[in-house]
């Protein structure tokens, strides 16, 4: 299969395409200036490039800790977040961190200036915080320098209120054991840049203490995985998206269930803020049905794994 016909297979919807992605293993060497050109040329508008293909282009870069892609996908990323969920959807939230911190070249600048920019998505700028708390962590960042930018942060990010970079943003100060930066987070609470539904400030202690005294440890409460992405087949395999008959059977018995009066008590009470949300959404609590008056239960449990929109059966 050479590099066109493996694109090609890249783009077609609705499944994994294993032997496209170990094709494209084999011949890394060929295939990665040939995915690099593409990826500029659709920034460039010169070129299209299907979003099925880029999806898995974009996953096999971070597996292969391709560092001279660092920079082209930060400037995808940094693309209007209705073109990012037609590329990514849930992944989005679910893997860009850990991509991004895949392809890390040393430079966080490209990190900073997504975080920094009022235009990109939010849950990206969310989510490239997280990046650079894990690179921190790893040790492929200074501690001080991170803290530095975090607390700029405070005064330079925009806007101040409903925008949910502020959440990466916490989450990044309490994964560090940043106990100096703990007075802004307090403020940022007072002033409305963090909503309550995602994490009150008594958690934000909590992760904040843990983070401090166990420094090795993983934070308490992780906003998903925080590993580097790995083999792009074994981590996708198990996605739901890519098991639609599964996905169909399941949410038809709970369909059923709830068409025949089934009673559930307090059916949110064990959903922590970091659990997939019971709406089936396939997002996270705390990111979608946190903090409003009712939950629709009636369309199933979330599936398991990110969801991209053109990936949803028909």
């Amino acid at each position: 299969m050479d590099a066109m016909q493996v694109i090609e297979e890249l783009g077609v919807p609705g499944r994994l395409p294993v032997e496209a992605i170990r094709a494209a293993q084999a011949d890394r060497e060929t295939i990665v200036p040939i995915f690099l050109r593409m990826i500029d040329d659709f920034l460039e508008l010169q070129g299209p490039l299907d979003p099925n293909a880029l999806f898995f282009i974009f996953h096999l870069l971070g597996e292969w800790r391709e560092k001279s892609a660092y920079w082209p996908l930060a400037s995808l990323l940094r693309l209007p977040g209705d073109v990012l969920d037609t590329i990514l959807g849930d992944c989005v939230t679910e893997t860009s961190h850990r991509v991004m911190a895949a392809v890390f070249d040393g430079d966080p600048d490209p990190l900073y200036e997504i975080i920094r920019d009022s235009d990109a998505d939010e849950y990206v700028r969310a989510k490239m915080c997280q990046a650079i708390a894990m690179l921190t962590l790893r040790g492929d960042l200074p501690r001080d320098a991170t803290a530095a930018f975090l607390r700029d942060c405070y005064a330079q990010l925009d806007p101040q209120k409903d925008c949910y970079v502020w959440s990466g943003w916490v989450d990044a100060v309490a994964w560090l054991g940043l106990t100096e930066l703990k007075p802004l987070v307090q403020q940022a609470f007072l002033r409305g840049s963090i909503n309550p539904g995602w994490l009150s400030f008594e958690d934000f202690e909590k992760d904040l203490q843990h983070s401090v005294e166990f420094p090795e440890a993983p934070p308490l409460v992780p906003d998903g995985d925080l590993s580097l992405w790995g083999d792009t087949i074994a981590e996708m395999s198990d996605w739901a998206c890519f098991k639609p008959k599964a996905k169909r059977k399941m949410q038809s018995e709970l369909q059923l269930a709830a068409s025949l009066g089934l009673p559930h008590r307090e059916p949110l009470r064990s959903v922590g803020r970091n659990d997939p949300c019971p709406c089936g959404s396939g997002m996270k609590f705390k990111k979608c049905c946190l903090g409003t008056t009712s939950v629709d239960l009636s369309g199933g449990a979330a599936p398991k794994g990110p969801v991209a929109p053109w990936l949803r059966e028909p």
